[in-house]
């Protein structure tokens, strides 16, 4: 069986999952602990120290305390926006692939050889931020399959969980941790078709 394996890069928090032998999705046990009462997620954060980038937990806890902290990039995924650390220049791209090396690494440690994967982002992510999600892949050592909408990708949570097909029309609102956007999707069985998206780049939970 091959080592396929989906990630959720979130503007706080990130996760990876894979598929077990039944056929199930499992998130793979994050090595933040701390970060979740069940461990399975880790902080989209880092700290940078000289040649050395610690990504997660350790990184939360000194957001707006250290200087060295890099957080909440994905926002600005597909822009200019650099962020200055230690007299060194990185971009959102750059950083989001320290964090996807990280998943990689936490998703190699559970299944080994890693084959595909998919990642998901936001409905209303720009053409320039699609982009830059796959050249941070890229970057970070991913063989990317496919992009999927955050909300496409809920939706098909939702019908594998309740253990039946959907159908007709629905509208799945993603609040996270730095956008928030509405998708209205058509489900025909295995089908599944975005009518529509829209949403706001800068209101999420960090706002709150």
């Amino acid at each position: 069986m091959s080592n396929y394996i989906g990630i959720d890069l979130g503007t706080t928090y990130s996760a990876v999952a894979t598929i077990d032998e039944a056929g199930r999705p499992v998130i793979i046990e994050s090595e933040d602990t701390v970060s979740s009462p069940k461990g399975n997620i880790t902080a989209s954060a880092i700290l940078i120290k000289k040649d050395d980038a610690i990504v997660g937990d350790q990184a939360r806890k000194l957001i707006g305390l250290s200087d060295n902290v890099a957080s909440r990039f994905k926002r600005h995924m597909g822009t200019s926006e650099v962020y200055n650390i230690q007299s060194k220049d990185y971009t959102p791209t750059e950083l989001s692939a320290v964090v996807l090396k990280k998943l990689k690494k936490i998703a190699e440690n559970e299944v080994g050889e890693l084959s595909k994967v998919v990642i998901t982002i936001p409905a209303n992510f720009s053409n320039d931020a699609r982009a830059a999600t796959m050249e941070a892949a890229k970057i970070a050592g991913l063989d990317v399959d496919n992009l999927i909408d955050e909300p496409t990708a809920a939706a098909l949570h939702y019908a594998f969980k309740n253990g039946k097909n959907l159908d007709g029309n629905f509208a799945i609102y993603d609040l996270g941790g730095g956008t928030f956007d509405i998708s209205i999707i058509s489900i025909a069985g295995n089908d599944i078709e975005v009518l529509a998206s829209e949403g706001i780049a800068q209101l999420g939970g960090t706002d709150f």
